[in-house]
């Protein structure tokens, strides 16, 4: 059930978000979270949820709050591709980029035609192969290689 005051003050939060006031957004979504539970006395609106979720990453770099409030919300919410987006966004400021790809891929997946989840997954680019493939992506000598090829292109 969606509260009409719960709502409004999501609004507010995806305004406030657009508009790069994290701070405030954070407030809003808080509030939207609060108006949900004391008018339903149920979970929260996941929803709102992973909204918060990003704004405390983004804020207060809590990632393992915000990865934990953003993936209980897409444990939950597991049909809506807007918590998979928020989860993706978290996992990139965590530098989690495996995370985040299988998250943005998951949002897709729900619907494949969400621009911000589309857009997401183009910012991240492409991967090209490890140069020595039998050692790794991690290895020394993959990254040396790696490094030395990217140079040389410029």
């Amino acid at each position: 059930m969606i509260v009409a005051v719960a709502e409004k003050s999501f609004q507010k939060g995806l305004a406030s978000l657009r508009t790069g006031d994290n701070l405030e957004a954070m407030a809003y979504f808080e509030a939207a979270m609060r108006h949900q539970n004391s008018a339903t006395r149920s979970t929260p609106n996941m929803k709102y949820q992973s909204y918060f979720g990003l704004c405390i990453a983004k804020l207060k770099g809590r990632g393992d709050k915000a990865m934990r409030l953003c993936q209980e919300a897409a444990n939950a919410e597991f049909y809506n591709p807007l918590v998979f987006l928020n989860l993706g966004r978290v996992a990139l400021l965590q530098r989690d980029r495996r995370t985040a790809y299988n998250a943005f891929r998951r949002g897709l997946e729900i619907d494949s035609s969400n621009k911000e989840l589309r857009f997401e997954i183009r910012q991240m680019g492409v991967r090209k192969r490890p140069l020595l493939q039998f050692l790794g992506r991690e290895s020394l000598i993959n990254k040396a290689m790696g490094q030395m090829r990217k140079t040389r292109r410029r």
